[in-house]
């Protein structure tokens, strides 16, 4: 198991899921996330700075910006987020300027993970979907 040394699980939970089973099960939460994420969000984290996550924890709006239950309404049906392989990260650096960046170099360890981004939204969306980066580079969605 991967726990993350840059995040707190309500980081990437939604609010009635955390307060619902972190007593229950604690750490043993993280156990759900695909551990590839997990790592690249500890990497961009020391890389690129701050990322806000899901910001519910203190007062915010956003609780669906890491993993999705299947009834959940944002996003695709099948969306990654769904299978725990996604984060929709804010940093304080634009987004495509990180972006830019990531694709400059995408064979650098930090990003070795990511198979997908998403381009021309205010967020840095990236996920670990059974796609071979390795051949074919990193997929623009």
């Amino acid at each position: 198991m991967y726990n993350p040394k840059h995040f707190e699980l309500y980081e990437w939970l939604p609010k009635d899921f955390y307060h619902k089973y972190i007593s229950e099960y604690g750490d043993k939460l993280w156990l759900m996330f695909d551990d590839r994420i997990l790592w690249t969000y500890d990497k961009l984290r020391e890389r690129y700075g701050r990322i806000v996550m899901n910001d519910w924890w203190w007062g915010g709006s956003n609780q669906y910006r890491g993993w999705r239950p299947f009834n959940c309404s944002t996003g695709a049906k099948l969306s990654q987020h769904k299978f725990a392989r996604a984060g929709d990260g804010i940093f304080i650096r634009p987004a495509e300027e990180i972006r830019q960046d990531i694709l400059k170099n995408e064979f650098d360890n930090d990003f070795q993970y990511i198979s997908v981004i998403e381009k021309a939204v205010n967020w840095l969306h990236c996920d670990t979907r059974n796609h071979d980066n390795a051949r074919y580079g990193i997929l623009i969605i």
